[in-house]
Parts: C-alpha cells; sequence; structure tokens
C-alpha cells in the first residue's frame, strides 16, 4: 500500500508552497478565502495529520480536538517544521490498525458518536481533505496573480488527474 507514500508527497507539495511564499502572501486574510489565509488553510490541513497520528498511538481518533495552533498560520518557518515531522512521523507506519473515530456532527453539539475506522481509512480521508484546501488555496493563489508558486495539479484530486490523462490520450498513463 502506497497510501503512506502518497500523503508524504501530499505533503512535500505544501511544504513547497508555503516555501515559496512571502510572510505577507502566507499570512494575509483574503477575500477570496471568505477573509482566512493560506495560513490558516494549511493549519487546517496540518492539524488533521497531527489529530490522526496522535489518535493513531491512542487508538482514538477526534478532529473536533484540533489544537488550532495560530503559530502554524502565522510562522512559515514553523509550519515547514510541523510539515516534516508528520512526514516523518508517516514514514514509521507500516500497517494499518484499527482505530475509533470520534466526532459530533451535530449543528448544536452534545451528540458524539463513536465510529469503527482505521489507520488507513483515515489517511485517505486527510489525503482526500488536504487536496480539498488545496484546491482552496489555489483559488486565492490564482487571484494574488502567485499561482506561479504551484504545479497544474495542486488541488486536484487523483481520480481527475487521471480522468484528464486518459481522455487526452485515450490511453492511461
Amino acid at each position: 500500500m502506497n497510501l503512506v507514500k502518497y500523503n508524504q508527497e501530499n505533503l512535500n507539495e505544501v511544504h513547497s508552497l508555503v516555501k515559496s511564499l512571502s510572510d505577507e502572501q502566507y499570512k494575509m486574510p483574503l477575500d477570496s478565502l471568505s477573509g482566512s489565509s493560506i495560513g490558516q488553510h494549511v493549519r487546517h490541513i496540518l492539524e488533521f495529520y497531527v489529530c490522526l497520528l496522535r489518535g493513531h498511538a491512542a487508538g482514538v481518533v477526534c478532529y473536533d480536538e484540533r489544537e488550532r495552533n495560530t503559530k502554524i498560520e502565522t510562522d512559515r518557518v514553523f509550519a515547514l517544521v510541523v510539515v516534516n515531522n508528520i512526514v516523518l512521523a508517516l514514514a514509521e507506519i507500516k500497517s494499518d490498525s484499527p482505530l475509533k473515530l470520534k466526532a459530533d456532527f451535530s449543528p448544536e453539539g452534545g451528540n458524539q458518536a463513536i465510529l469503527e475506522t482505521s489507520l488507513f481509512r483515515e489517511l485517505a480521508y486527510d489525503l482526500e481533505h488536504s487536496i480539498h484546501h488545496q484546491a482552496i488555496i489555489k483559488i486565492a493563489l490564482k487571484n494574488l496573480n502567485s499561482d506561479y508558486a504551484i504545479n497544474e495539479n495542486f488541488g486536484v484530486a487523483r481520480s481527475t488527474i487521471r480522468f484528464h490523462d486518459l481522455n487526452e490520450s485515450g490511453i492511461p498513463k
């Protein structure tokens, strides 16, 4: 299973993006992001991985209990360290294992559910979640005329990339 590798590659894309932006670009509130910043979206991506890695050790993951560490969204160097630490921690994963997902999906709160899941299922979720937020970041970068900082597939689902590759050539790559 290359799921760990795919997550690491995706996080390396996030790392490259953060590294290429100025401090101002990273933490500036943007109208195209409804007043949030690229840094806030990066923090959101990374904290899902942090929750998963902590949850894996405890056997229960709860994305609702994210730290929401504003240093990740305002300090690019710190964000780069967090990305590197996550990539290194992912390298230690050798096999799937059962997990419980603790979450409250109700708008009012107080209705916590505990669901059966697995480490690999949550890695798949975190990868898709990351790509989704990268697509939002890509919109902001285009509005800033800074999309030179990313490749054309940044924020595009892997299935969409394969679909486009197939339809362009008629033969899967």
